[in-house]
């Protein structure tokens, strides 16, 4: 469990040095708050912001009906294939709150597998191939929601209703607060995020690995820019990398140091496919580099970076194997976000069509 502190924007008192409590006078809309944290429509992007929840969901709808005609503010996907209902407040958050969100917790819960995605792909037509790209065939589609949980999120929280937390956590319902900030400076404005309460089981988190606690597996990695020569230079420095903030601590740093020597690497481009695979041998060669290295090739992005020892690659990125025959012949399908498990046994199939290609291996710098 845990209950973490709130944070306070302070202005400091030229005159007397002195520490003033801030309160912004922009305090956005619950359907303004809503809207900021889901992806934007004009993108490709399907995965809630995760700096703010402290994990990728997927999402599956927002303003979703519920049998009695009410309307849940988000509903999203997790790695482990469980619902998540993500209901937002204005202002407090206080006892009352979490019996709204445990109403319509009750209603989706209803709803697994195959009936999960006839609920909600009325509003989502291509439910099913997002879940399907976003769990990487890990959770197969018949164990879909066995867990529902919940996140609420406010400006604060009534204390109390952490105690209803923790009852709740031990009737089996995941439960976590997240408090927002909302600030102004200079007209322009800011929200921070904080997680105030988290009484989340460890299964929440099936995909999210220590080095020391799994064995090397099978992942799918996007290289973010399907371009020839941005993919011809990780070639040559055999390196992947991952942009997010480009900070040190964001989530492309996480994605990084989540893999462990062993861990073989299919490399995805956009639109392509599968356009080679390789392994990481020392976990270690992570490094964030500044902006304006002479390695950043793309002025400022994806300058989180992991060495990787490439076995077999396609010399042009139009002949990667096409997502389509990767449905089609592998069951695999690409990947929604940077990283995603793969199932062993497709990815060694996979490897070997891929080495049957592309048999030369890419020659040191």
């Amino acid at each position: 469990m845990f209950t973490g502190q709130i944070i306070m924007i302070f202005k400091l008192n030229k005159e007397t040095q002195n520490l003033e409590s801030f309160r912004s006078s922009w305090i956005p809309k619950e359907l303004e708050l809503e809207k900021y944290l889901l992806p934007q429509k004009d993108s490709d992007q399907l995965i809630l912001e995760p700096s703010v929840f402290g994990e990728e969901l997927l999402l599956v709808s927002n303003q979703v009906k519920t049998r009695e005609k009410k309307r849940s503010d988000i509903l999203a996907l997790d790695r482990a294939g469980n619902a998540v209902i993500v209901e937002i407040k204005r202002d407090v958050g206080t006892l009352g709150v979490e019996t709204q969100a445990l109403q319509y917790l009750s209603d989706f819960s209803s709803y697994q597998g195959q009936n999960f995605i006839a609920r909600f792909a009325k509003k989502n037509q291509s439910l099913e191939e997002n879940i399907r790209r976003f769990l990487g065939g890990n959770i197969p589609i018949e164990n879909i929601n066995r867990h529902s949980r919940v996140i609420l999120m406010a400006r604060s929280f009534d204390r109390s209703l952490f105690s209803m937390g923790e009852w709740l956590s031990k009737s089996g319902i995941a439960f976590r607060c997240i408090e927002y900030t909302p600030f102004e400076i200079n007209n322009e404005f800011f929200l921070s995020f904080s997680v105030a309460f988290d009484h989340s089981s460890e299964l929440a988190y099936p995909l999210t690995f220590q080095s020391q606690a799994r064995e090397p597996g099978y992942f799918w990695h996007n290289i973010g820019f399907a371009q020839d020569d941005w993919w011809a230079w990780l070639v040559r420095k055999r390196q992947i990398s991952t942009g997010f903030s480009n900070q040190a601590g964001d989530e492309g740093e996480q994605i990084l140091k989540s893999y462990v020597a062993g861990d073989v690497i299919i490399a995805y481009a956009k639109g392509k496919g599968a356009v080679g695979w390789g392994k990481v041998e020392n976990p270690n060669t992570y490094h964030l580099l500044t902006a304006g290295d002479p390695d950043d090739r793309l002025k400022g992005t994806h300058l989180h970076r992991l060495q990787i020892a490439w076995k077999a690659v396609a010399p042009h990125l139009d002949q990667g194997i096409r997502p389509e025959i990767l449905r089609k012949d592998f069951g695999i399908y690409h990947p929604i976000s940077t990283s995603v498990s793969i199932d062993g046994d497709k990815g060694r199939k996979l490897i070997v069509l891929l080495n049957q290609k592309f048999a030369a291996s890419p020659k040191k710098e």
